[in-house]
């Protein structure tokens, strides 16, 4: 009767064992161990996504009862204006509500939401563009990242002193949080359906450590990251039109984003608006972007926007796809 093998030795290499059946049994432990580490990544990747829900969540409702007021913007005017005496604009108050964040992280930089979408959190910024995009609100290390300040922006400050083009950052998370939602506005010549989706959310709002802004979207679209995926190696830089000057004028600016828009809000603008950028990761090809450019709601103007002058960019500039494919 042959003796009976113990299931260790069906697994594991032992004396006496046929070349093949070493190679059999080395290859199921190598399938084994790559099986177990992808299982235990998956569950870290689902336990962090599990927990940054919940802190995103936690941030949302300590944001809930904030006190918005109006944002100062320029210097109170007096009576009889002495040009001998300069007249300091009164000082800066910080929201309540940012009391507690700003005591968890001094690089607090306020709170974008964006309506029907899962953007709605804290917003950072610090000396780099690079620190929090694997770090967390809390400095935790985090795959996530979290929505940041572009570093050369200024945005908490009076009006006059804010940089002209704020842009934002955040990951294309495939659970929606960060900026994973902001692809329910893009509009591409192949697909048109999220049209309707602006119309029925075309503003979003962002809160400095001051006050509320509306912002009113005047672009949309996908674009290359990088000189090489253009045939011609000119990139619309987007993220370095802060400050409309030089080589990166206004116009250049209007010029670009008007040529690329999936859709023409129809939202006037000019250069002596104020502009926030919303920047993440799109899914059409390794280092493309989704970019959504909002104008500030001016003084005095109401945030409302008429989307009956909405209508799809028929002409709006992609990026060269078959080229990038076959690269």
């Amino acid at each position: 009767m042959a003796e009976k093998k113990s299931l260790i030795s069906e697994f594991i290499p032992q004396k006496g064992d046929s070349p093949n059946d070493i190679a059999r049994k080395m290859v199921t432990i190598i399938a084994s161990v790559v099986l177990v580490a992808a299982l235990g990544y998956l569950a870290v990747r689902f336990i962090g996504q599990v927990q940054n829900r919940q802190a995103i969540k936690d941030r949302q409702n300590a944001f809930e009862n904030i006190t918005v007021i109006n944002p100062v913007t320029e210097a109170a005017e007096e009576d009889e204006p002495d040009e001998t005496v300069v007249t300091e604009p009164p000082p800066l108050v910080m929201l309540d509500a940012f009391n507690d964040f700003m005591a968890d992280n001094p690089e607090t930089a306020g709170w974008i939401k964006v309506p029907n979408t899962s953007v709605n959190d804290v917003v950072v910024q610090t000396d780099n563009n690079t620190y929090y995009m694997d770090k967390d609100f809390y400095g935790n290390r985090n795959i996530a990242g979290t929505i940041f300040v572009d570093y050369r922006c200024v945005i908490n400050d009076y009006d006059f002193n804010q940089t002209p083009n704020v842009i934002l950052y955040g990951h294309n998370q495939a659970d929606s949080s960060m900026f994973g939602s902001l692809k329910k506005y893009k509009v591409k010549k192949d697909n048109t359906k999220n049209f309707s989706f602006y119309q029925e959310n075309p503003t979003f709002t962002f809160t400095s450590l001051y006050g509320e802004y509306t912002y009113k979207i005047i672009a949309l679209f996908v674009i290359e990251a990088l000189p090489e995926q253009t045939r011609d190696g000119n990139l619309f830089d987007y993220h370095n039109y802060i400050t409309f000057t030089g080589e990166r004028n206004f116009e250049k600016f209007k010029e670009n984003i008007m040529l690329r828009t999936g859709i023409n809000t129809g939202v006037d603008f000019d250069e002596n608006d104020k502009y926030m950028t919303l920047s993440t990761c799109s899914n059409e090809f390794d280092q493309s972007r989704f970019i959504v450019i909002g104008r500030r709601v001016r003084p005095g103007e109401s945030p409302e926007v008429d989307t009956s002058l909405a209508e799809i960019n028929e002409d709006m500039l992609e990026p060269d796809y078959s080229y990038i494919y076959s690269r």
